[in-house]
């Protein structure tokens, strides 16, 4: 009966419904769980029974919570819509002909989330910031030259970057339990980060990463998707601006090369 009524009210409603199979498992389990306990308490007076009962109980509560806590978007829609993102990003900068190096800023320097500014001019070397704060704008002014052009884009690692907390003092520790966090734990995109600083250059070493790339034109200026989010969150946490000169792709892992310019405040 449980069977056939789980039946009528999923059969050709699942996906208008949105239902959880974990929850709907759940479902079925808490109400087959609980007859048997009851039925094997108060009629057969099995105890055995009554354990397996209790058993299917906590199974379903299990599966409950499961289906809490998965993603309200199916990661390949997620990496779809990545890489539809990145596609229409790198033929905007394909038509410009750029290839200079972005240079991914701080949240205090834009619209509150991490964003990677990229040059229209090629320069040897990397533009120097002050107290500049980006309007919302494509196309942005940064330095006083009339060459001094940019476009000003969001990255794969500017939402996440909303929800960490800047920390300017912060140690190699306190940079790698950030990093990690966001790649293992919030993105799932790799096992770990670890990170030596030698005076501005920052050398990252993250494990196992587990997002493939495509050869893009854009990789030339922001770095593969992960080196960007490497890159948004570092400068986030330690508010300055970061280029990612560097990155290799080695078995099981990738060493990135970043470059912390200087923020005169």
């Amino acid at each position: 009966m449980v069977a056939g009524y789980l039946y009528e009210l999923t059969r050709g409603k699942w996906e208008e419904a949105n239902v959880n199979v974990y929850r709907m498992l759940g479902l079925c389990l808490a109400l087959a769980g609980l007859l048997l306990s009851c039925v094997s308490y108060f009629v057969l007076n099995s105890i055995p029974l009554t354990a397996l009962g209790i058993s299917t109980l906590i199974l379903a509560s299990i599966s409950f919570a499961i289906g809490t806590g998965q993603p309200k978007i199916p990661p390949e829609a997620s990496i779809l819509l990545l890489q539809s993102g990145t596609e229409n990003i790198s033929a905007l900068v394909e038509e410009l002909g750029l290839k200079s190096k972005a240079v991914y800023l701080p949240g205090s320097m834009t619209s509150g989330k991490s964003q990677a500014l990229i040059p229209l001019y090629s320069n040897p070397y990397p533009p120097q910031f002050g107290k500049t704060v980006f309007p919302k704008r494509l196309i942005v002014k940064h330095g006083s030259n009339p060459e001094d052009m940019g476009l000003l884009i969001t990255t794969p690692g500017s939402t996440v970057s909303e929800t960490i907390t800047s920390k300017p003092d912060a140690t190699e520790a306190d940079l790698e339990s950030t990093l990690t966090m966001v790649l293992s734990g919030t993105l799932n995109l790799a096992d770990s980060a670890k990170i030596t600083i030698d005076d501005d250059t920052m050398h990252v070493e993250v494990s196992n990463p587990r997002l493939e790339n495509q050869k893009m034109w854009i990789y030339e200026s922001l770095g593969t998707p992960l080196a960007s989010i490497v890159a948004s969150v570092i400068a986030q946490v330690i508010d300055k601006p970061v280029v990612v000169e560097e990155e290799q792709a080695l078995k099981g892992k990738s060493l990135l090369k970043l470059k912390m310019l200087g923020r005169n405040l």
